[in-house]
């Protein structure tokens, strides 16, 4: 997992990106995850973005085949054909360097913080409609995206789809993740009974002030790799005959009592009460 700190730079992001990515590759990483933004972060939303098949997909998918590994790209903006607005997109590069996942940002960022900054990302960011888990060689994988962190509701039904492991890049603005990075993202994995790759921004960027402290938290609630201070790789190994092992022990997933509330992906799937109203 590689912790960033991206500058409006496209061109130097992504030179700096390939070296992590190599050095990751050479010690003997299986799968390399990044933050959202990775690419660019620009005080102009966005000044860049790219369909499939643009600058930063394209390095990532020949450096995944060359490199025999799998990429998760954190997230970039993704073109919208005739539309100002764009997608928060992340995407799974499998070791051939082939797309096997795409998801874009469900929730978007629209708060105004305690220092009464207005934050409102749907102002350009058009939200996802897809639950994505894929199945991989190396475990089920789930995608959510920053924000994303603070709906239990995505998660569970990621997990409900078979997720043991879940993404969450991000960019987390100091005043909040001093309190809730670690909180929730423990949380979500206690609760769900998943591994959480949360690689994040790390300090000024031209949007905010980044939190860092990209975190890998295993199922047990237990952080296994931290980051600290400025760009850098961590390394954590992935255990899944031990998330077995401890979902056989605690059986939330299996104890939940569907018949009095449920979750749905679809809104018009949501169960109506006995009185039909």
């Amino acid at each position: 997992m590689v912790q960033l700190q991206t500058s409006c730079q496209l061109k130097d992001n992504l030179v700096k990106i390939e070296k992590f990515i190599r050095v990751a590759a050479q010690e003997g990483a299986k799968l390399i995850a990044f933050p959202e933004v990775m690419n660019i972060i620009d005080s102009h939303t966005p000044s860049y973005s790219e369909s499939d098949g643009g600058e930063t997909f394209r390095l990532l998918s020949r450096l995944a085949k060359t490199l025999g590994v799998y990429i998760h790209g954190g997230s970039w903006s993704e073109t919208i054909p005739a539309s100002k607005k764009h997608y928060n997109t992340s995407y799974l590069f499998d070791d051939k360097g082939i797309v096997v996942g795409k998801y874009r940002k469900i929730h978007t960022f629209d708060i105004t913080d305690p220092s009464g900054q207005i934050y409102r990302e749907s102002d350009t960011v058009t939200s996802g409609q897809e639950v994505v888990v894929v199945e991989t060689p190396l475990g089920k994988l789930g995608f959510a995206i920053c924000y994303d962190l603070r709906f239990p509701e995505l998660h569970r039904l990621l997990a409900l789809k078979g997720a043991e492991i879940i993404f969450n890049p991000s960019d987390f603005n100091l005043m909040t993740g001093k309190d809730h990075w670690e909180v929730l993202l423990r949380a979500r994995a206690i609760e769900n009974g998943v591994y959480m790759i949360a690689a994040d921004q790390y300090g000024q960027n031209a949007k905010m002030l980044a939190y860092g402290n990209s975190l890998v938290v295993n199922p047990w609630g237990t952080v296994i790799a931290r980051a600290g201070d400025g760009e850098q790789i961590l390394y954590a190994d992935i255990d899944l005959d031990g998330l077995a092992e401890i979902r056989n022990r605690m059986q939330t997933l299996e104890n939940r009592q569907s018949e009095v509330y449920r979750l749905s992906e679809n809104a018009q799937n949501v169960a109506r009460n006995t009185d039909g109203k």
